[in-house]
């Protein structure tokens, strides 16, 4: 049975992690699911629980910079992203010193961040040891950003959750320092002409297995995606379909409303998928955000596959 904790209840969720145990907590982005970070044993259930390849390598979280340079070599750039960017949603790859093979694929650079989030960094320093933090999901789903998403998908194989709130809604971006120019392996929160305020970046979009949701997901994006999105439910709804919108304005009954600008637009659109697959949805369409964010497309991309329409 999974424990339902507070952010009060840490000490509790310090003894778990103590014994080898699954915490999941809220940080900054979406919900982490932490272990001891030298506990291979622990370890190796995270990646059971999610289901979750071995050779795919976890993120390691630290309580403050210092942890870092026990965990990894810090190059010039490193030091100045970090002074710049931590705590925050920015992941850092670098050459790792003291992690287990099994956090890193059996690489030999390790991926670390400072959440900007009281739960998980109380863990941390009541723990006396950095936490992995992968998303508190089953691989492949959408990433859970309450506590409940994270019962929807792990209740009874992970032993606490803690209850909070996960304000960005995106996962950190991740960029490899230890090339030149920097590559970001993951387009998140960060975006991209941040990061190019202090180093050069290079950014390839990869292709990446789409999410696993419970029925089709459309992406509208362009000028004219209410016209568009107003004749695709029309024609479900003719087929007898149940649709569910996600949009930035109402479209009829069955609409989410996720928020005009981007910061509430990202934050809300996770919860907004799960929230239309609970309500029966045979088909989700989803308006695209007021404005590019390469994090954001990256995932809403996942979500819709090839059923991405251009207005």
């Amino acid at each position: 049975m999974t424990e339902i904790l507070t952010a009060e209840d840490t000490r509790r969720a310090v003894e778990i992690l103590k014994r080898g145990g699954l915490v999941a907590f809220p940080t900054e982005t979406v919900y982490g699911l932490g272990c001891d970070a030298f506990n291979e044993l622990a370890v190796r259930r995270i990646f059971e629980v999610k289901k979750r390849p071995l050779s795919k390598p976890l993120i390691v979280g630290v309580a403050g910079t210092q942890d870092v340079y026990e965990l990894a070599e810090v190059n010039r750039i490193a030091e100045k992203l970090m002074k710049a960017f931590f705590p925050g949603p920015l992941t850092l790859v670098l050459r790792k010193k003291s992690v287990p093979d099994i956090v890193t694929g059996g690489s030999e650079k390790v991926a670390v961040r400072m959440p900007d989030h009281d739960v998980p960094l109380s863990l941390m320093e009541k723990l006396g040891k950095p936490l992995v933090v992968p998303s508190a999901n089953v691989t492949g789903r959408p990433s859970p950003t309450t506590y409940s998403h994270v019962i929807e998908d792990l209740g009874g194989r992970i032993d606490a959750v803690i209850v909070g709130e996960c304000r960005v809604g995106i996962e950190s971006t991740i960029l490899d320092v230890t090339t030149r120019p920097a590559k970001v392996l993951r387009a998140g929160a960060i975006r991209l002409n941040e990061l190019r305020k202090y180093t050069d970046v290079e950014y390839v979009v990869r292709e990446q297995e789409t999410y696993r949701t419970a029925c089709p997901v459309y992406l509208f994006v362009g000028e004219n995606t209410g016209k568009k999105i107003d004749e695709m439910v029309r024609e479900a709804k003719k087929r007898g379909m149940k649709v569910v919108v996600i949009a930035r304005k109402k479209f009829g009954r069955d609409t989410i409303n996720i928020g005009e600008n981007i910061e509430k637009y990202a934050s809300h659109v996770f919860a907004a998928i799960r929230q239309a697959e609970s309500m029966g949805a045979e088909l989700i369409i989803v308006e695209g955000p007021p404005e590019d964010h390469e994090g954001l497309m990256e995932r809403l991309y996942r979500l819709a596959g090839e059923r991405v329409i251009k207005t």
